[in-house]
Formats: structure tokens, sequence, C-alpha cells
């Protein structure tokens, strides 16, 4: 920018940089606390710049091409221009050049030191290579979605986590996560060795990397990390002989006992006992057969739980099973010494007995590599050991875009056969998940104060009533649904057979419901099966989807449809009564046993749909197609009736005659759609399973079945019938100025029967304006939400007895929390307590 200053003798004159530091260094040190400046930290002419500070190479380093010739950084270029265009105006200045050039070299050279701060800034044209492509300088790598502070310091890349695709498992509880065996087999935890783990860990050492669940590495106790090998194994799995002589052993000194069967697999001094070992032959590199020494894993990892190969414990005595028999004894006798049968030697040497230097002798120590004691039997810190993956352990499981908090919970690992990560049903409405090529992230927590911290706060249990409005955001969708309507919908009865088929998908080993007798048939109301796994305490009452009034007292269902509002998410009463009352473990039981019985009522019962679900029959085609030719005959009366220029025609209120004749011709062409709607609801029947999963909530809706079955209707763009296209008509194919509901494109046919070409473009074109609506409110959304997490990221409810919110500087943003102080996931709906449950219990009711 360049600044004038104007004097009433002079005239106007440009400013420069030194004019406004000599200024600036005139204002006097007590006044610059008025400016909330201090003298000796941040002084007012050091905003004019004497001396460029130069970054390090390192923060500007200069790349090799494939062709040999170097590239320096961009901000290389931009100080190599700095010196140049200072050298020259260094240069002239001395040389007494004119007053011009000085000055233009003097803006050039501020123009580069602008530029090399940021190349984007207002009103000065950016610096450019050759190939014309802007300098990236200083601004530019801090600033923005890929700057240095949100790109590299907000979103760094972390270890110990996993993405793949992710699929449906019905049969996982809400709280699981079901994990390929090969991720478990590359993530680790470290878990410390105790007395209590400590023959676990040994046997999953034994296994090795490749085998799950096993071991990757084991850190030792300084620290260094030894990975886990086909070698290591054997020697971090067994004990080491502390015989000095040991460690010379050889086929020279017979004094070791060299075994070469022994020594292949396990060269002293390390051993481990019950080692099973079998020969082989291999043929050498000239062809001849040659013994060869290996492992029997499997007798081995037997061994080491002191069972044989069917299972049943060893004898104590059985020298196979001795490490397993000394934990044990170990545990109940911890004072005394260990047996004769359960003492080690080391079949390398034999463990010599040694004498000291007083004559008294003792046999060769032993150390066990995962002990937890030391050679004077203190305790000592036990070794950590990074093994696979198992069933229990906990992780966080995430789904971008992360816009919630239940965008990132955690569940409790399942390793399952695959390449996919999969979890119930259920969990879909938080994660905002679906299975058409989904991918989602597993993060592995590492230590047990987290593993603790993350189980009590953010298992998915916890999470089961959403933060934004106190309802259930976990709950039922499509075969839920489905399976609840079936089962409760007509006051059904079903056979006993049916019955425990669907109790045992749920593994339900309670009484089974009242038996009933209904039009000579015996058997079980679908409600009181399905009161089976409703637990009691609670009194519920409300409206199903369906219409017919729900009543629940006491866990009993007494009357009324299960559908979406009962068990669905973000609509399920009856899920939120159970999570209300009972709180949320009861609240991930109902939950688990409603997903498996109500897929399992599906299964037995029997429901799919098809495209046959939506034919009608011939009279019903017949009457929709008179329906859509009178409110065709009735747009061309009222096109008739506003005439050629609209005099007389009765205007509304604020509207134009033509704005009111096209307003009157859409009411007219929805009023045809929905009667021929109600023709199709009526003829594809309450059983249809199509209409059946509208009704219930399950999937779609009663409109989208009139499109399928009925007709398609007028297609819209902002509201209005199709404007734009050719001159004085949408398309080419109807003759100019008509204005009829075909030629602005009403659709009279049903997706099942068929569109017309020209009715296939028009309804693609209203198709067209949802798309772009859709991408362009997701990026509307998006940005709304990065600048109220920015202005709101300091705010605090504080512990203060009125849940204040205050911000990092202890100022009062809200003097009670949400105006009411109530957590919405503790209230119900929104509202502090349930007013009918409360006057309900005060006067005795059942429930």
């Amino acid at each position: 920018s360049t600044f004038k200053e104007k004097k009433a003798d002079k005239g106007e004159h440009k400013l420069n940089a030194r004019d406004i530091r000599e200024w600036l260094e005139r204002i006097p040190d007590e006044h610059l606390i008025f400016l909330g400046m201090d003298k000796d930290s941040s002084r007012p002419e050091w905003v004019i710049m004497k001396v460029l500070p130069v970054p390090p190479i390192t923060v500007r380093p200069s790349i090799t091409l494939d062709s040999g010739d170097r590239s320096e950084d961009d901000l290389t270029h931009k100080l190599v221009d700095v010196l140049r265009i200072n050298q020259r105006l260094r240069e002239n200045r001395d040389a007494g050049a004119p007053q011009l050039i000085v000055e233009d070299l003097w803006e050039l050279l501020q123009y580069h030191c602008t530029t090399y701060f940021d190349n984007q800034t207002s009103g000065i044209p950016p610096a450019r290579h050759r190939s014309g492509r802007p300098l990236k300088t200083l601004a530019q790598r801090l600033k923005g979605k890929e700057g240095r502070f949100r790109s590299n310091l907000s979103g760094k890349r972390v270890n110990f986590c996993a993405r793949t695709v992710i699929s449906p498992d019905p049969n996982l509880g809400i709280n699981e996560v079901g994990v390929p065996t090969k991720t478990a087999k590359e993530l680790t935890v470290p878990i410390r060795v105790t007395s209590r783990n400590r023959e676990q860990l040994r046997q999953m050492v034994m296994r090795g990397p490749d085998v799950h669940p096993g071991v990757n590495y084991i850190v030792r106790g300084d620290t260094f990390r030894v990975r886990i090998t086909d070698k290591t194994k054997f020697i971090w799995s067994g004990f080491r002989c502390l015989n000095p002589d040991c460690n010379a052993g050889s086929e020279d000194e017979p004094y070791t006992g060299y075994r070469p069967d022994l020594n292949d697999v396990l060269p002293a001094p390390n051993f481990l006992p019950g080692l099973e070992l079998k020969r082989q032959m291999r043929r050498n590199s000239i062809g001849e057969l040659e013994e060869e020494w290996g492992v029997d894993l499997e007798g081995t990892i037997t061994n080491l739980k002191g069972e044989d190969d069917r299972g049943r414990p060893l004898p104590e005595t059985d020298p196979k099973a001795v490490i397993h028999n000394r934990w044990k004894w170990e545990h109940s006798n911890p004072e005394d010494y260990f047996p004769d049968h359960l003492e080690v030697t080391c079949p390398h040497c034999g463990s010599p007995e040694i004498e000291d230097e007083y004559g008294n002798t003792y046999s060769t120590e032993i150390e066990d590599r995962l002990s937890t004691v030391d050679r004077d039997n203190n305790p000592k810190p036990g070794v950590i050991v990074e093994r696979h993956l198992i069933d229990g352990d906990v992780a966080i499981f995430n789904r971008q875009p992360s816009l919630h908090r239940m965008s990132m919970m955690v569940h409790e690992i399942r390793v399952m056969s695959g390449k996919t990560f999969r979890f119930n049903l259920a969990d879909c409405t938080p994660y905002n998940a679906d299975f058409d090529g989904d991918e989602m992230n597993l993060h592995v927590i590492q230590s047990e104060e987290a593993r603790a911290e993350a189980k009590i706060l953010m298992r998915v249990q916890e999470h089961i009533i959403t933060p934004r409005y106190g309802g259930s955001v976990i709950g039922g969708i499509h075969d839920h649904i489905s399976g609840a309507y079936l089962l409760t919908h007509g006051d059904r009865i079903l056979p006993k057979n049916l019955v425990l088929e669907i109790l045992g998908a749920i593994g339900w080993d309670g009484d089974l419901p009242e038996e009933v007798q209904k039009n000579g048939t015996v058997g079980y109301r679908g409600t009181d099966v399905l009161s089976l796994i409703v637990p009691a305490g609670f009194k519920l009452q409300y409206t199903s989807r369906s219409g017919d009034e729900v009543n629940v007292s006491n866990g009993n269902i007494i009357s009324g449809t299960i559908d979406k509002r009962g068990i669905g998410a973000e609509d399920g009463r009856l899920l939120d009564a159970v999570v209300q009352t009972h709180g949320s473990d009861a609240g991930a039981e109902f939950l688990n046993r409603m997903t498996k019985m109500t897929i399992a009522i599906c299964t037995a019962m029997g429901f799919t749909t098809g495209i046959d679900d939506e034919d009608l029959p011939p009279e019903a085609i017949a009457e929709i197609a008179d329906i859509n030719r009178r409110a065709s005959d009735e747009v061309d009366a009222e096109l008739a009736k506003f005439g050629k220029s609209g005099r007389g025609y009765e205007a509304r209120p604020g509207r134009t005659p033509l704005e009111t004749l096209e307003e009157n011709i859409l009411q007219i062409l929805d009023q045809g759609k929905a009667e021929s709607g109600e023709v199709a609801k009526n003829n594809l029947g309450d059983d249809n399973p199509a209409v059946m999963m509208a009704v219930s909530g399950a999937r779609g809706s009663m409109d989208n079945l009139a499109m399928m079955a009925g007709s398609i209707g007028q297609p819209k763009v902002r509201g209005k019938r199709l404007e734009r296209g050719y001159q004085d008509r949408v398309l080419a194919h109807f003759p100019r100025g008509v204005k009829g509901a075909q030629e602005k494109g009403f659709v009279s046919s049903s997706f099942k029967r068929g569109l017309e070409p020209t009715e296939f473009f028009m309804l693609s074109v209203s198709g067209r304006e949802s798309l772009v609506d859709t991408a362009v409110r997701t990026s509307k959304s998006g940005y709304m939400q990065r600048r109220l997490i920015n202005a709101m990221d300091d705010l605090k409810v504080s512990d203060d007895g009125m849940n204040s919110v205050r911000n990092t500087a202890n100022r009062i943003i809200q003097f009670e929390y949400g105006e009411d102080g109530i957590d919405p996931t503790r209230s119900r709906k929104g509202s502090p307590f349930d007013v009918v449950q409360v006057l309900d219990d005060a006067l005795g009711g059942e429930g």
C-alpha cells in the first residue's frame, strides 16, 4: 500500500517506511502502556522491519528431480528475489541514479517482501513461477485447511489404528465390533506381565506373531523392544540357565551335555520345559537326506496349559506340565519352596551343583524370562508384552465425518474371519452409516487407565439417549421394525413351534408366556412374546404409526402395534422408557434381544418384497388413468378460463393472475396425484409387504408406493412447474405456447409401468435440483458447524452450584446451562421428568 501525507506548504508527497518508523520511534515509553505494549518486549517501531530473518534450510529444502536438476523451494526463490532487488537498490543509490529509478526499486523490494510473507494480499498481484503457478509462501503454509495448523497439527495421522469397509452383523451386540483376524494380528495392546497373567502370556509368546492370539513385541526393562520371531519366541517364553559354563557349550565340551536336537532350536543357555520336539528329514544342497529338529508348537502350548491333546489335565508329576504346575504351586503356596518334582533343570548342562567358597553346594540358578520376582525372590516389574487383539478388548470406533459425539464410541472387540469391520445395525443411526461401501476407523486404546475411562464414558450403551433432544438415537431399523410389526399387529396368535424358534434365537431360558385360544387355534399372542424381553417397572401409553393405542403396564404389552414409534431409532417410545427407567445396561440388553428376536421373526414367518408387490388390478389402473385424465381436463379448463391475457381472471392477494393460475394448476395436479395414490393404497392391501414397511416406518412411505404403483405426478423445480427449455415450450416435442399438464411435465405413468421419454426427461430435471441442493446444503452446514465450534470451543459448564457457562477468562456467558440446567441425556424428551409417570407412581398405579 502507498501512503501519502499532505502539507500546507509542500503539498502532497509519498510516505516511505523509513518516515513511518521514525514517527513510531518518537512515541514516549510512558505512552506505550496505553497502546497495550511493553517497552522491552514489543515496541511499535518493530512493525517496520529493518532486518529480514532467513529460515534454515530444513524449512525450505531443495529437491532433486528425476532429470538430475535441483529444484529450490518457493521460499528460497522469494528470498533470492529480495536479495537481488536489495543489491540493485544499493548499487543504484550509491551510483547516484535518478530518484524515479530508486523509488521503483524501493517499491519492487517492498513487493517482494510482502509476497514473501503473504502471496495472497488483497490488491497485490501474486508472485508466480514461469509456469504461471503462484508461489506458496509463509502465510499459505500456515493458514487454511491444507496449512500447518489444520493439516499437520490438528489433523495428524496416528498409530494403533485400522480402517476398512464395514458390514452388518445382526448377531453382534450393540457394544461389539467384529474385527478381522488379520487386523487383530497387526494391532497390539501392551500388557504388563504379572503373576496372574504370566502363563497365559507365555502361551501367546509361544504362538509368535503369525498365529492368533500371539505376540508381536516384548518391551524389556530397559524399554528396548524385541521383535518376536520363530527364534525369539522360544527364548522369551522359556527359562535361562545362569551356569557360566552353559554359555560355552559346544560339541567339543561334553560337560554341557550338548544335544543336537535341542541346540538346533534353543541354543544354551535357553530352554523351555515341556518343549515338544519333532524330527524331520530334509535334503541338503547336494541332495542328501539330513536330520533336522523342529518344535511341535501345538503340543508345546498344550503342555503349557497342563493338558493332554484331549484337554484333560496332566498329573502334577508329569514333567511336560511342569511350568503350569509350578505356577499353580506359586499361587497356593507363595512362601514355600518348590517340591522336587517341580524343580527345573537345564537340559543343556544338567544344572550341576556348584560349591561356593564356604563349601556350601546348591543347584545352578534358573531364571524365568517372564518372572515377576528377582533372584532374591523380591518383586520386580514384569516385562511388557505387546499382544494381539483378543475378544473383550476395547477400541474406539469412528465414522467420518465426525459431526457429533456419537460419531466416536467405544466397542468391545470380537475377532472374526473375513476382511471387514462388522457391527449391529442398531448402531447405524448415530454413525450415519450404511453398507454401500462405507469405511470406518478403529483406534485401539493403549493404557489401562484410558481403557477404563473409555469403557465407562464412551461405550455405545451410554449414548443410546442423544444430547440433542433427549430421545433414543440408537434403536431398531428396517428388519427390526418389520419384525416387531409382524409380531404384534392385529393381535396375532403364533404356534408353539414358531415361538420356540424365535425364543431360541435370543437364547431365552425363562418361562413361556400364557397360552391363549382364538378361533380354535391354540398358541401365544405376539405381544406376549415380545413382552418377555421388556423389563417391568414402568407404564407407557402412546399412539403407534398404525393409529392404534399402545398400552404397556409393568413390562407387559397389553395392546397395540409395536412399530418405529415403539422401538425405532430417534423415535422409540418403548426403548426410551426402558433406558430412562432402568438405565443403560438394561437398555443395551433389551436392544440386543430385540434386534435378534425381530430378525428371527422375519426369518421364521417369512418377509420379503419384490416388484410384484406394486402390481395393481386392471380396474385400479383404469381408475388411476381416469383420475389423471380428469386432472388434465381440469387444467385445460383452467387455462381456457385464464385466456390469453388473463384479464378478468381472479387473482389471489399478493399474486399476479399468472402466478395464481400456476398455483391453481399445481393444486389440481397434486389433488389428482393424491387420489391416484389413495386408489393404489386401497388396492395394494394391508398385508402387502411394501405397505407394511411403509406403515410401520421400516422403510419408504405411502407416497413412494403411490409413485411406484399409481402415478408420479407433477415434477417441480423451486416449487413451480417446469419453465425453462426451448422458446415458448419446455421440449421440442410439444407445440409452442401450450401450457397444459403434459406439456409442462405432468407424469401420469408410475415407476412400475415405466415412463415415456418426455416424462423421463421432465422428472430428471427436478431430480437434478435435489442433487445440487444436497451438495450445497452439505457444504454450507459444514462451514456453519466449523464456525460455531470455533466460537464456542472455550466454553465450559462450571461446577459452581448453578451450572453456569463460562469461557477461559472465567467470564459468565450463561448463568445456567441451557437456561434450565438440565442435561438433555438425563431428561425426558427435553423435560426434567415425565409428569404422567410421576403421577402414576404417586397414585399407586401398576407401573
